[in-house]
């Protein structure tokens, strides 16, 4: 059983990760794409990822800031 006073975990932002995630996998895609269709679709994945990390990123120093 954990301590009442476990902490582990409190700090981490699972939309960062989520978005972290997405890129890795988009990455590991495009290892793996045929050229054509793959490629672009693991492309677009990535890209998903990083306007994700971005946007996030963005929302949290704007609400931090108001």
């Amino acid at each position: 059983m954990l301590h009442p006073d476990f902490n582990n975990g409190k700090k981490l932002d699972l939309q960062l990760a989520m978005a972290l995630f997405v890129m890795m996998m988009g990455f590991l895609f495009y290892i793996d794409a045929e050229p054509g269709t793959h490629t672009l679709i693991s492309l677009l994945t990535i890209l998903a990822g990083v306007a994700w990390f971005v946007g996030h990123s963005a929302l949290k120093r704007w609400h931090h800031k108001h």
